[in-house]
């Protein structure tokens, strides 16, 4: 599979109904992350920024392959500090899971920042419970030492700060 096979499609309120069922179809992430139930609404994915950030900093993306919604993307321009792509979420349908469709959303992501946010880092976090460590080292990010405390709403952790710093082209 290559990242040609997956299309990204900026979010708008027309989306949203998509967003969310993608959001039901993360069980077992929620269970992971939060210990409970999938509690994001779309709207929440399409609207939600940082403190100091407004939305023309937020880049909310469904991800479709041959037509069929299949993931979520969200990137904040120039968090936490200027130069710097944030990815907030990169979530893939749990049955499309395994199938290279992180990657190739991934390498869409990338392409989006270097193209079109001038950023020079990517950033991200890892809730420790979220098993996802060793895909985010194999696209290139690797931990920046910094750890935060993570509370969902059944689920203490620890939320693992990793960044990838992009080189020319």
């Amino acid at each position: 599979m290559s990242s040609d096979d997956v299309c990204l499609r900026r979010i708008d309120p027309d989306d949203l109904a998509e967003a969310q069922a993608i959001f039901d179809d993360l069980s077992a992430y929620s269970l992971c992350v939060d210990g409970a139930a999938q509690t994001w609404s779309g709207h929440e994915f399409a609207t939600a920024v940082p403190v100091g950030h407004g939305l023309q900093h937020k880049h909310p993306f469904i991800a479709s392959q041959r037509g069929l919604p299949v993931g979520l993307l969200d990137i904040v321009k120039d968090y936490p500090a200027v130069g710097t792509a944030f990815i907030g979420l990169l979530a893939i349908r749990e049955k499309a899971q395994g199938t290279g469709l992180g990657r190739c959303l991934y390498v869409k992501a990338e392409q989006f920042i270097r193209e079109n946010l001038d950023a020079r880092i990517i950033r991200l976090a890892v809730v420790e419970t979220n098993p996802v460590i060793g895909f985010w080292e194999k696209m290139g990010f690797r931990p920046t030492g910094e750890i935060k405390p993570y509370q969902g709403q059944a689920v203490s952790s620890r939320s693992i700060q990793m960044e990838k710093v992009l080189s020319e082209l």
